[in-house]
């Protein structure tokens, strides 16, 4: 009789410790879903405060303060979640994933008053990219926590789903090249600049060493060393513009090479040239295309000509 007493107290502390066991996974799944939907309608409204018409109910800087400061908070309850052991690796990534998203957005936040700008512009933008990009690696990360976190709670047999959580919204290009988040910010730098008149850039031609470019036939550029890229910049507005930023991409079979220079001003009307050395010697014998941009200024409505596209095989 005490024998079976003890074995029945024995499968009752059993009973028990699984059912404790079953609680902390439910209660894990249920606290993580929470923080879940909360950052996803951050990301939401986050990024379509970005792409609504600037006004008195789009500020988007104290948008992303705001938002900033909430992600902090979502960074605190995933560090907190009381995660148990079959969920380690799992809860490890998510914290990863969220102090990523926490430091992309206080870096977006630091920077986006100089991006609107005129001053410090072009560093600005350019940062805030590599932010971008970083959201976009939290978004990876995260869906490798969701994959392990979900095999466990099936090993379990607990009943519930981990859901996405993608911050960085499609297309992913328009957040991370430096040239698409100007375009898109550019309605948002106009508003802070308080810029008035008419404002606009085009590239009007481009040469690499002596060789002048079409964009209608394929071009053969014979290398003499490590060749430099000249493009002619156009100021169609009535301002002049400053700190005017070119950059270009060469791309190919082989990878991509890109370069970068700053005009220091293009006075109303006139026409400037931007030299870009290139980073290296060029890959020879198959077709490359060359990408030249300029990125947009404050005001700057149209971008059709902000953009030339070259197709260049080097001999």
């Amino acid at each position: 009789m005490g024998v079976v007493l003890l074995i029945l107290v024995l499968l009752g502390i059993r009973g028990c410790l699984d059912a404790r066991k079953t609680r902390s996974f439910e209660n894990y799944a249920s606290d993580l879903s929470s923080i879940i939907t909360q950052s996803n309608q951050l990301a939401q409204g986050l990024f379509q405060a970005f792409t609504s018409p600037p006004s008195k109910n789009n500020d988007l800087q104290s948008e992303v303060a705001a938002d900033r400061g909430a992600l902090d908070g979502l960074l605190q309850r995933v560090q907190n979640l009381d995660a148990p052991d079959e969920l380690s690796d799992a809860e490890s990534n998510f914290v990863t994933a969220y102090q990523l998203r926490s430091d992309a957005l206080n870096g977006i936040s630091e920077q986006l008053p100089a991006a609107l700008g005129r001053t410090g512009r072009v560093d600005a933008l350019t940062s805030m990219a590599s932010d971008m990009k970083v959201l976009l690696a939290s978004d990876v990360i995260f869906a490798r926590g969701q994959d392990e976190a979900q095999k466990a709670l099936d090993d379990q047999g607990i009943d519930a789903k981990v859901d996405d959580s993608v911050f960085l919204p499609e297309p992913v290009d328009k957040w991370i090249d430096t040239n698409s988040l100007a375009v898109t910010l550019a309605p948002f730098a106009a508003e802070a600049s308080a810029t008035s008149g008419v404002h606009g850039l085009a590239l009007l031609s481009a040469k690499i060493d002596n060789t002048t470019l079409s964009t209608d036939t394929e071009n053969t550029v014979n290398l003499n060393g490590t060749p430099q890229l000249q493009v002619d910049v156009q100021n169609g507005g009535d301002s002049d513009e400053v700190d005017v930023a070119v950059s270009y991409t060469l791309s190919g079979a082989s990878g991509a090479s890109t370069g970068q220079t700053t005009v220091s001003r293009i006075a109303a009307g006139q026409t400037a040239k931007a030299t870009i050395p290139f980073s290296q010697a060029p890959p020879t014998g198959s077709p490359l295309t060359l990408e030249i941009s300029v990125l947009p200024v404050p005001g700057e409505t149209l971008f059709e000509n902000n953009t030339l596209t070259y197709t260049v095989t080097f001999q």
